[in-house]
């Protein structure tokens, strides 16, 4: 009897069992990580202005030049649903994580798992999360981001064909993953030139990674240009003022990209270093990678080496923190910032690679079992205090949306009992919504991470919280209604809600007084 060949689809199963065997201990780390760190957020509906307005699209897509999340939205249906976006996000942060250890050829499983863990439960993948209408797209733009590095480590034509496609797709989703290809790849040279990569060869191979970047850049840029003349899109005033493309002020732009990496050690900026105690890790890694490149250093006298090592170390921070070179300052917040964690790829690196190479004089071998011990405890609490923070974020957001909800059923019912309330009543809420001061006592850890404030009665997207989320479909005036609702004198005379007389009819609006 003749053996039936087995279908495509087993064919595919069997291949992909074959990589989570191989790559089992970073990926189970990375799953479960990611597990204990969002599991909240795939089993409720966490909420923040931006996720209330598009619980149905993916936002801004051509006008913000991000024409990928249109073909996305081919692959990821119109629904921020956050068992599947949650799940399918952690899972190819989890794949991402996979293939850094593979390509940096991470042998010792603690490293993998450390590694791996770092990649997904980082403070910009918790950032990310809670825009899940468009987490998704933005970690599978994460994932090709990662795979054009991945495809560049050993270069052909049809590779690096490939790996520019991959990075023009990831850019047109969300442009900041530049900083994610560009601080892999710098990684990705310090460790040729650790293994004894010829000094010249290396010089070669990161002009090309250079070219590289600088035509993905270009390539994403005419593809953009060429998409909104055909789709009759432009660029919208908030893509335009976030975006600086000028070359007037290079050294001001180096000096906040260094400058803002010094920030991360010292104050924790933009949450990337949550707590003291993540900064202070942090600083134990970067300390325990200079040790690891002074005792390398001592047994490699080739002077050409050694200086370009310590040029790539140098740069790292401005490759990882490029952004800063295209956009506003003002612009660049935690999901930007997903590049940083070329840090703990590089920290890895210098640990597993670098510790071979280490001199074989008793000071040499304490020194470097001190830094390689230093590096896996800093790495492991740093993982322990992104798992605790993307839990106190999760925790904020439901507070927030709780505290929302129960203001808005309270409104609903005000509103329907006050005189004259009909089917043309519109609705003004005037003022700024004051939060609860436990907010700000309680969650100043994550006060600092985009996205994870939540979302505020008083936000822009109040209607569609109104309409979706208490059933409550009231027409809300416009903002020049509002405007001039606040200039009159019966609006001055008003006392802020819930108090009595801070809902009141002026003309044919039913006014609410905040603040």
């Amino acid at each position: 009897m003749e053996q039936r060949k087995p279908f495509l689809l087993e064919r595919c199963l069997g291949w992909l069992w074959d990589q989570v065997r191989d790559n089992k201990a970073p990926l189970t780390a990375s799953l479960i990580l990611g597990w204990l760190a969002y599991g909240f957020t795939f089993a409720n509906k966490l909420i923040n202005h931006d996720e209330v307005y598009n619980l149905f699209s993916s936002g801004a897509t051509f006008s913000s030049g991000r024409w990928g999340l249109e073909i996305m939205e081919r692959i990821f249906p119109q629904v921020s649903m956050p068992w599947v976006y949650g799940i399918l996000s952690v899972t190819m942060a989890a794949v991402a994580a996979c293939m850094v250890c593979r390509m940096f050829h991470v042998r010792s499983r603690l490293l993998q798992c450390l590694l791996a863990g770092s990649i997904t439960v980082f403070p910009a993948m918790t950032s990310t999360l809670t825009y899940l209408f468009t987490s998704a797209p933005y970690l599978a733009a994460f994932l090709l981001s990662v795979g054009a590095v991945y495809l560049l480590k050993k270069p052909t034509v049809w590779s690096s064909l490939f790996a520019l496609g991959f990075l023009v797709l990831s850019l047109s989703c969300y442009q900041a993953y530049v900083a994610v290809a560009a601080g892999l790849l710098v990684v990705v040279l310090i460790q040729e030139l650790l293994e004894g990569a010829e000094v010249k060869k290396v010089l070669k191979k990161g002009v090309f990674y250079l070219v590289f970047l600088v035509l993905s850049l270009i390539f994403y840029m005419i593809a953009t240009q060429l998409v909104n003349r055909l789709t009759g899109h432009s660029f919208s005033s908030y893509a335009g003022e976030n975006m600086d493309l000028s070359l007037g002020d290079i050294p001001g732009k180096l000096a906040a990209a260094y400058h803002s990496f010094l920030l991360f050690f010292t104050q924790g900026y933009q949450g990337i270093m949550t707590t003291a105690l993540s900064r202070w890790m942090h600083a134990l890694v970067l300390g325990a990678m200079a040790v690891f490149l002074l005792l390398w250093s001592r047994e490699n006298r080739d002077w050409g080496r050694m200086a370009l090592v310590a040029a790539l170390t140098a740069l790292l921070p401005l490759a990882m923190n490029c952004m800063y070179l295209f956009s506003a300052e003002d612009a660049v917040h935690t999901l930007v910032l997903y590049g940083f964690v070329a840090f703990y790829a590089l920290a890895v690196v210098l640990a597993e690679v670098g510790l071979p190479l280490l001199p074989a004089s008793a000071l040499g071998r304490i020194l470097g079992r001190l830094a390689l011990e230093g590096t896996a405890l800093a790495m492991a609490l740093i993982l322990s205090v992104n798992v605790y923070t993307a839990n106190a974020a999760s925790l904020a957001l439901h507070l927030r949306y709780e505290n929302a909800y129960a203001f808005y059923t309270a409104l609903a019912a005000d509103i329907q009992l006050q005189p004259g309330f009909d089917e043309n009543t519109k609705l003004a809420i005037c003022g700024q919504y004051q939060s609860p001061a436990f907010y700000y006592d309680h969650f100043r850890e994550v006060n600092n991470l985009q996205g994870t404030v939540g979302f505020f009665p008083d936000n822009y997207s109040k209607n569609r919280f109104v309409e979706y989320y208490i059933g409550f479909p009231i027409p809300f005036a416009t903002d020049e209604e509002t405007q001039a609702i606040k200039s009159t004198a019966a609006y001055a005379a008003m006392p802020v809600y819930p108090y009595y007389g801070s809902m009141q009819m002026i003309g044919d609006v039913l006014v609410v007084k905040l603040s």
